[in-house]
């Protein structure tokens, strides 16, 4: 009974070390890299998001390079959030990229600049200037932490958060935002300056931009919000010389 028993163990195992052998025999020879796929960069091209992630031990087999990047998931990539791996075929491989959410930046004492999100938290910070992202002007940081709130103080904070969370919800587009010495915030959107003020009343101010807007579009100017308010409801459009 027992010699059977081992007779029949040894025989599985032996089927189980060739069927195993067969397989990375098989991956190694009929798995290599043909095309590669990469979706959800903005920030790198296909050839540089290729070169930070296929970088393993043998780079040119899709099947290795899938559980490589499962088992050691590619980090600290400048600007990127995560990055997956994924078979297609057996020759093919797509690399999904999710991008850090970078709503603007504000420059650094030192050089190079801190990136924010939405919530005014640091997501990055880089010597290199990323093309359709809100710079702020103004103002300039001494520290940033990746995960910290921007070092601003608490007023200026919340103005530069509501103000751009605002404009995000009435699908306004800026280019830049500048404050100047007395914390007033000041933006760009196409031809014109938009003089916000403080945050008093700024919601208010922001639901009138969408009516105001189209009958001033292609004209350069500004267009004075900072003094609205519930019983002085003018608004004045200066238009450039």
């Amino acid at each position: 009974m027992r010699r059977a028993f081992r007779f029949y163990f040894m025989n599985i195992l032996l089927g189980i070390v060739i069927v195993a052998i067969i397989a990375v025999v098989g991956i190694y020879m009929f798995c290599s890299i043909h095309k590669v796929k990469v979706v959800g960069s903005t920030i790198y091209t296909d050839e540089e998001i290729k070169q930070q992630v296929l970088d393993g031990k043998y780079p040119n087999n899709t099947v290795y390079e899938v559980i490589h990047n499962k088992v050691k998931p590619k980090k600290n990539i400048p600007f990127v959030e995560s990055v997956q791996v994924k078979l297609t075929s057996y020759d093919k491989l797509q690399i999904k990229v999710q991008e850090k959410q970078c709503v603007g930046y504000i420059p650094m004492e030192k050089g190079g600049y801190a990136y924010f999100d939405e919530n005014g938290k640091v997501v990055e910070t880089s010597e290199r200037l990323l093309e359709n992202s809100i710079g702020v002007t103004g103002i300039t940081l001494k520290k940033a932490k990746v995960g910290e709130k921007v070092d601003l103080k608490k007023e200026q904070l919340e103005l530069m958060v509501q103000l751009l969370k605002a404009l995000n919800k009435y699908e306004m587009k800026i280019s830049a935002l500048s404050f100047d010495s007395m914390g007033n915030a000041t933006v760009s959107y196409e031809n014109m300056q938009i003089s916000v003020g403080t945050s008093k009343y700024l919601e208010d101010k922001m639901m009138r931009l969408p009516h105001i807007l189209p009958q001033l579009e292609g004209q350069a100017g500004t267009l004075h919000l900072e003094n609205w308010s519930k019983d002085n409801t003018d608004i004045v459009f200066e238009k450039a010389k």
